[in-house]
């Protein structure tokens, strides 16, 4: 459904859209999600006419989320999960004239995530239900940078790790009414010193490497409204990516400190969310969903890059279904299940002329086409036990 799911979350992966979701955890629930990214990137990451405009190597990014969640009284529920949070990368093979060159870049934000709920009785403060949730982000960044010759890269040879221990995330979600949902999220900016003890820099050995990486604040609103076998939903998020505004690559070569600026210059971004499902069978077991993504543009053209989302608009397209059922176990409650298939494409361009580019930004991409297309493929299976 487009990725909405701030308003009506209720499993386990609350800890990634809204902690407050996990009010609707009935006893003892796990989730697991394998998600297979396969994409390319079209972008100039070198000046030689070879690298110009030049289609990347299939990207293949398989991604994952574990989770489980209980629910310990009738007021509070606590749940713990583990994924990738944000992601980047591409490879690009090109020739400079006998030397065959590789460049290539790969950053994946990692999470780790135990969060809790404040589960408010049906009425009790507000007509509905009412619920607030809060989780804290332990933090990983791995970067692997790669540039020379292929079988010796010599221009850049970096292998960073960095974490962070500062992260929250926090949510409210309201329903009035069983058939209408709202929510609200938000998360805190995350810089993490990336760091590695040996590199290689223009040919050059370096000691104690560094660089730094931020994961930008957001804030998410979220509804949806369900009326018999239809149900819709919007997203809307707003990610505070003008915190990334670039840091240098530090390190010591021959005894002395060495930087090496690295501009972003980021804007703000707007994620647009919206989703329909329409469930089949007689009680209404098999979803059937729709959605669709729309993202401003957040990167720079004067400080492009050859390794993540061009300076432009994108748009996602997805669609899949479910299944979804209950096992009665008690008078008063059941087990549920539910085992979900989706699909996603995204896709989006621009052009980079000379005339666009900044200066000072030796690590930064070129002139030229820039695109990216992203198919999606994901799988996830749920279980809720009362206890």
């Amino acid at each position: 459904m487009g990725g909405t799911a701030i308003g009506y979350v209720d499993d386990p992966s609350a800890a990634f859209h809204n902690p407050a979701g996990l009010h609707g955890v009935q006893g003892l629930a796990f989730l697991g999600d394998f998600s297979l990214i396969l994409g390319k990137v079209r972008a100039s990451p070198d000046t030689t006419p070879g690298a110009t405009s030049l289609r990347s190597s299939l990207v293949v990014a398989p991604f994952f989320l574990l989770g489980a969640a209980y629910r310990v009284t009738d007021w509070f529920s606590v749940g713990l999960a583990a994924f990738p949070v944000a992601s980047g990368g591409a490879e690009y093979h090109y020739d400079i004239g006998t030397t065959h060159a590789i460049d290539s870049t790969e950053i994946v934000f990692f999470e780790v995530t135990p969060l809790f709920s404040l589960n408010v009785p049906k009425d009790r403060w507000l007509p509905g239900r009412l619920a607030f949730g809060a989780g804290y982000r332990a933090s990983m960044v791995t970067f692997d940078r790669l540039q020379g010759d292929k079988d010796d890269p010599q221009i850049l040879n970096l292998a960073l790790r960095g974490f962070n221990w500062t992260g929250f995330r926090g949510g409210i979600q309201y329903a009035p009414i069983d058939a209408l949902k709202f929510g609200v999220v938000y998360r805190n900016k995350v810089k993490v010193a990336a760091k590695a003890d040996h590199a290689t820099v223009v040919g050059q050995q370096a000691t104690d490497g560094e660089l730094d990486f931020t994961l930008p604040s957001k804030l998410g609103f979220g509804g949806r409204f369900d009326w018999q076998r239809l149900g819709v939903a919007s997203d809307l998020e707003l990610a505070f990516q003008s915190e990334n505004k670039g840091s240098p690559l530090i390190g010591t070569v021959n005894g002395k400190l060495t930087q090496v600026p690295n501009i972003f210059n980021w804007q703000n971004g707007v994620t647009w969310r919206m989703g329909l499902e329409y469930r089949l069978g007689e009680k209404l077991v098999i979803p059937l969903r729709v959605g669709y993504i729309y993202d401003t543009k957040v990167t720079n053209k004067a400080y492009p890059s050859a390794f993540g989302t061009p300076p432009a608009p994108t748009q996602t397209l997805t669609a899949g279904f479910g299944f979804a059922w209950q096992r009665p176990r008690r008078r008063s409650s059941s087990q549920r299940f539910q085992v979900n298939l989706g699909v996603s494409r995204r896709f989006g361009s621009t052009h980079v002329d000379a005339s666009d580019l900044g200066t000072g930004c030796p690590l930064c991409s070129h002139a030229g086409d820039y695109s990216i297309t992203m198919t999606g493929l994901y799988v996830d299976a749920s279980v809720d036990l009362p206890m």
